[in-house]
C-alpha cells in the first residue's frame, strides 16, 4: 500500500472531521467556516488542502468508502448464500446501523456533486466504484447482464428514496433482490 504523504494524511483527517456536518445536511447549504472550525482549523487552510467543498465530499467519500469495504469483505465471506451475499453487497442502503446511515447520508451528498459539479476524476470514481460492485454481483450471480440490471436498480430505489417520504428502501430492495434471484434460479 501506498505510503501516503503529511498533506494526504491531513487531508483525510479534515474530511472526517467534517463528517457528521455534511451528512446531517445538503453541504452546499454548509458554509466554508463552519467546515473549518468543525475542523479545527482557519478558514484559509481549508484551501491549502481542498478546492471546494465538493473536493471534501469526494475525500470524505474516498475515506468511508474504504472503510466500508473492508467491512463489506469481511461480512461477504460470512454469507451462506446467494441472496445474503447480495444483501452484504446493498447493506450501505438497508443497514439502519449509526454509522452506516452516516456512510449512506455522504454517499447521496456525493451522488449531488456528481450531478451538479461533476469533474473527470469523480466520474471516474464513480464509474470505477460500480464497475466493482458489478463485479461483485457478476461472481456471485455469474451473469453479467443481470448484475448491471440489478445494480442500476438499487441505485435507482436509492435515489428514489432522498425524495420520497416513508419509502421503504430496505424492503424494496431486498423485495427485488428475492425475485431476481429467484427468477433466475427457476
Amino acid at each position: 500500500m501506498k505510503q501516503l504523504s503529511k498533506k494526504d494524511i491531513k487531508r483525510k483527517q479534515i474530511a472526517k472531521s467534517c463528517c457528521n456536518i455534511f451528512a446531517s445536511g445538503n453541504f452546499h447549504d454548509i458554509p466554508i467556516s463552519q467546515i473549518a472550525s468543525t475542523a479545527g482549523i482557519g478558514k484559509g487552510t481549508i484551501y491549502e488542502y481542498f478546492q471546494n467543498k465538493e473536493d471534501i465530499v469526494f475525500e470524505l467519500m474516498s475515506c468511508l468508502q474504504e472503510d466500508y469495504d473492508d467491512k463489506f469483505h469481511q461480512n461477504l465471506s460470512m454469507a451462506e448464500d446467494d441472496y445474503e451475499k447480495i444483501i452484504v453487497l446493498f447493506d450501505i442502503f438497508i443497514s439502519s446501523d449509526k454509522v452506516t446511515q452516516i456512510q449512506r447520508e455522504i454517499y447521496k451528498q456525493f451522488l449531488i456533486v456528481c450531478l451538479t459539479k461533476p469533474s473527470k476524476e469523480i466520474l471516474n470514481y464513480n464509474a470505477n466504484l460500480r464497475a466493482k460492485y458489478i463485479s461483485v454481483l457478476d461472481e456471485i450471480l455469474k451473469n453479467q447482464s443481470l448484475s448491471t440490471k440489478i445494480y442500476d436498480t438499487v441505485i435507482g430505489f436509492f435515489i428514489a428514496s432522498s425524495s420520497l417520504d416513508g419509502y421503504d428502501l430496505e424492503h424494496t430492495v431486498k423485495d427485488y433482490i428475492k425475485s431476481k434471484i429467484y427468477k433466475e434460479n427457476r
